[in-house]
């Protein structure tokens, strides 16, 4: 049961209740829509990433998933490993995820991106080397969209975990992704 009760959407502004209601049914939405002002702009973030981002999308579930294995957040795990499923990822890869690296179940691009994720989460400021590494194949652009999704998921599963939002009873039956973008194309 979560720490603070889930927001009655009745009593949410009409616009947060408009944009809850066009999003997946999950929880962490119906929480977060009670966070006042952040609620539209951090859905807005997370879509600029999640359906317009440059990281290839099996790349970025890896590094989501990652962030959720070194954060134990099971909620995080639970639904990116759904979403990485609905876009094609094999069961091997979405378990390695939370296995030893470098894996020879990545690329080398893939391999990089999550030593560097590794040592971003633990140190904040990740090595020169793992820096340079990734940064050969990401370049600008992908290092600085890796950054920010390694940073986001570190708030999501603090988030997550500190109002221990519960697992929906039920999955919902697609990635979640092309609603996202859709309730946000509606509101502007």
């Amino acid at each position: 049961m979560a720490r603070i009760p889930y927001p009655d959407p009745a009593k949410l502004p009409a616009e947060a209740r408009d944009l809850l209601e066009s999003l997946p049914q999950l929880n962490i939405f119906r929480m977060i829509a009670g966070s006042g002002a952040s609620f539209l702009p951090f859905m807005a973030f997370i879509n600029s990433y999640l359906n317009a981002g440059v990281l290839e999308p099996e790349l970025r579930e890896l590094v989501i998933l990652r962030v959720g294995h070194l954060c134990k957040s099971n909620y995080e795990l639970h639904q990116h490993r759904r979403v990485s499923r609905m876009i094609g990822m094999s069961e091997e890869r979405i378990a390695a995820s939370a296995g030893a690296l470098p894996s020879p179940l990545f690329s080398e691009v893939e391999n990089a991106a999550l030593l560097f994720t590794d040592d971003q989460v633990a140190h904040v400021k990740a090595d020169g080397k793992l820096f340079a590494d990734a940064h050969e194949y990401l370049g600008d652009t992908g290092m600085q969209e890796l950054v920010i999704v390694i940073g986001t998921y570190l708030l999501v599963c603090r988030y997550l975990e500190t109002f221990e939002i519960d697992l929906e009873e039920r999955d919902i039956e697609t990635s979640g992704l092309d609603e996202i973008r859709r309730g946000l194309d509606r509101h502007g």
